[in-house]
């Protein structure tokens, strides 16, 4: 029986290793995906719930308004199109960024609606936090910020995740 070189040996288990933390990070990604998934239809089926119920309407019509409100100000950060990331000095400058006081109240009147929609609003607020962590900085700086520096897959990752958290809570 021939052994393989100790170079290919060495080269195969690189291999086997690249492939297992890829598959690793494809199945963690799968994971908070599958959750998110089974959040919005929870959350939806509440919403359906809370426009039928009066005493949750006031909640769900402040939810939506505070929902439409964080949808319009994260529209206003640069998204990953090539353009975006061109102009992102510009629309960093002068986008108006929600505050943590803001995030708190969405995510507690979210609370009243229901449980379904608070998880929903939390996966919101968690990715347009991550989103402010990253924005603050440019926003207060604009010219000096250096945008290389700023991950534009995970920032469209979490861009997109916010927005469509954002969609389903305020339209219903």
């Amino acid at each position: 029986m021939t052994t393989l070189p100790a170079w290919l040996q060495a080269g195969a288990a690189v291999l086997q290793a690249g492939v297992a933390v890829a598959l690793f990070k494809i199945t963690r990604d799968y994971v908070h995906l599958t959750r998110r998934l089974a959040a919005a239809s929870e959350a939806q089926v509440e919403l359906l719930r809370a426009e039928r119920d009066e005493e949750r309407s006031a909640p769900l019509r402040r939810l939506r308004s505070l929902a439409q409100m964080l949808l319009t100000r994260l529209r206003q950060l640069p998204d990953t199109s090539v353009e975006a990331v061109q102009q992102a000095a510009t629309l960093f400058a002068n986008a108006v960024l929600p505050t943590d006081a803001e995030l708190q109240e969405f995510h507690s009147v979210a609370a009243a609606v229901g449980p379904g929609v608070a998880a929903l609003a939390q996966a919101a607020v968690e990715n347009f936090r991550w989103l402010l962590d990253r924005a603050r900085p440019a926003h207060a700086n604009p010219r000096t910020y250096d945008y290389r520096e700023l991950n534009w897959k995970t920032w469209g990752f979490r861009r997109t995740e916010a927005e469509q958290a954002l969609q389903k809570l305020a339209s219903g």
